[in-house]
């Protein structure tokens, strides 16, 4: 599929950001490294404001498509739920996924990476309740149990958009917390 010049623009950008910093890039910048005129980058964007806008919207766009595809998968509810919190929570499975570049690129900039991390958490609170909901209406997953897990999980969530990912053992995390709702123990 190719892509279109506005999502090119928006890549380049965002390589850009990560490499120099937002303020040291400049509208130039961008035309030069995408190989197009700065005629066609204002042609797409006012300002380097609405660049990088464009690029919150699109790394936020890319992390919650990520999470909507483990939702919607056909692996069962435990392994969908396993996989939603490990790159929630964890976010470190890939090195360039979403997340990973959305915390290289505005670590500087506490402010705008918070309105990411609320469009992010917003989304994914509605697909945590899902797959709870879906677990307990399959009979694998225990309501009691669940109710705790997700007030605890978009705690952790929270404090892990903040912190950056955990340093202590991810999978005995979501061992520990897999077991504590399941019905069906192995």
């Amino acid at each position: 599929m190719a892509i279109s010049t506005r999502e090119h623009l928006i890549d380049v950008a965002r390589q850009l950001f990560s490499r120099k910093g937002v303020e040291a890039t400049t509208m130039g910048d961008i035309a030069n490294a995408s190989e197009r005129g700065r005629r066609t980058v204002y042609t797409y964007f006012r300002n380097k404001k609405e660049v990088y806008a464009a690029v919150l919207q699109s790394e936020s766009d890319t992390l919650v498509r990520r999470l909507e595809a483990i939702v919607n998968s056909d692996e069962p509810v435990e392994e969908r739920l396993r996989e939603f919190l490990s790159v929630r929570l964890v976010q470190r499975r890939e090195q360039n996924s979403a997340a990973v570049s959305l915390r290289a690129l505005f670590k500087p900039d506490f402010r705008r990476m918070s309105r990411v991390r609320v469009l992010v958490r917003e989304r994914a609170k509605c697909m945590l309740h899902g797959l709870l909901a879906e677990g307990i209406d399959s009979g694998r997953f225990e309501a009691s149990r669940c109710a705790m897990l997700e007030g605890f999980a978009l705690d952790c969530m929270h404090a892990m958009d903040i912190a950056g990912g955990l340093a202590l053992s991810a999978d005995s995390m979501l061992d520990f917390i897999i077991s504590d709702i399941c019905r069906c123990k192995e």
